[in-house]
């Protein structure tokens, strides 16, 4: 999957965005996942061989966004895990559950694109519209 398939970034003053379209919220949730590696590291030099279940809540749509992402960063500072794809996801209304497939960052194979530091609530929307779900989001870099 090429980063212009599932994802546009947005320049922002001293940060980055993303915004992203996907026929349901799981997918969504998804895109904006791996559209934050991909800035990263570039998704296709992430392999597939180490699964990792990862839950998060918040009191809405928004909330359960910043906090995927973050929850997604933090895999990623503390245990070196980065993700390539996601499976088994569920997309309540105040939780998301999904299991992320990836490996472990090695530095002679994963050449760093980018550093994001957090996904943050400016600008910040997440939802359904016209029957696509969308979403926008800008990352403190």
């Amino acid at each position: 999957m090429s980063s212009d398939s599932f994802y546009k970034t947005i320049e922002h003053t001293a940060d980055i965005g993303i915004e992203v379209e996907a026929p349901d919220g799981e997918g969504v949730f998804t895109r904006c996942g791996l559209a934050m590696f991909d800035m990263m590291f570039g998704i296709e030099s992430i392999g597939r061989n180490q699964t990792r279940r990862i839950s998060v809540s918040g009191e809405n749509l928004n909330e359960l966004l910043v906090a995927w992402l973050n929850e997604l960063l933090y895999v990623y500072s503390v245990e070196g895990t980065m993700f390539s794809d996601f499976s088994d996801m569920v997309l309540g209304a105040t939780s998301l559950s999904a299991v992320g497939l990836g490996e472990t960052f090695d530095q002679r194979k994963h050449s760093g694109h980018l550093e994001i530091k957090a996904a943050t609530y400016h600008g910040l929307s997440v939802g359904q519209a016209d029957g696509k779900w969308r979403a926008r989001v800008i990352f403190d870099i």
